[in-house]
């Protein structure tokens, strides 16, 4: 199984998202050797069936490139928290104006402010290439936060509203939903 699914939001993110037309995906050159030798898909084909792509120009910006080296100084074993920040995905992220838009999630209905319907992207997978699905976000639930071995203190606080933890439900591969019976204002803020 994989590892616990955090719902990891992120206030630096500095585009809005749209799906711009795509000429043509670029292959990370890390990962061109693995593809011409059949070890790997092209990258069109490892992408979830609708991507989520940053329209740069229309933000007035404009691509990077792959290369270099990322070099971090830790002065604390609490400063290798960082590690992450350079290598992960969120389900959620904020455009410029620092409203909520979907990252790894296709979409995001929310209902009174405490039922949260978070659907994935059909087709995202981890880095091994095992199928990321609500199975995951079922795996953490169950088998990690509820746990009171994994957790001795139970779900983090943003999964709980006056201590109550919400009803968790798998809808289908790719949709989840999180019910309290009052308002969650910590779960996804606005």
């Amino acid at each position: 199984m994989r590892n616990a699914i955090p719902l990891v939001l992120s206030a630096f993110v500095a585009a809005s998202w749209a799906v711009p037309a795509v000429a043509a995906y670029v292959e990370p050159p890390s990962l061109a050797s693995k593809v011409t030798a059949g070890e790997l898909p092209p990258v069109d084909q490892r992408l979830p069936k609708v991507p989520a792509v940053v329209d740069l120009a229309g933000n007035g910006l404009e691509p990077g490139s792959h290369s270099g080296t990322l070099r971090m100084l830790m002065g604390r074993v609490k400063d290798t928290r960082m590690m992450v920040v350079y290598g992960y995905a969120r389900l959620v992220g904020y455009d410029r104006k620092r409203n909520l838009i979907p990252d790894i999630l296709e979409s995001v209905d929310v209902k009174e402010g405490r039922v949260f319907t978070l659907r994935l992207r059909p087709g995202h997978r981890w880095s091994d290439g095992h199928p990321f699905t609500s199975e995951d976000f079922r795996y953490f639930w169950d088998e990690i936060a509820t746990d009171p071995d994994m957790s001795p203190g139970g779900p983090p606080r943003f999964l709980r509203v006056d201590g109550e933890f919400p009803t968790f439900e798998a809808i289908d591969p790719t949709t989840v939903r999180y019910t309290w019976t009052k308002p969650n204002p910590f779960f996804l803020p606005p």
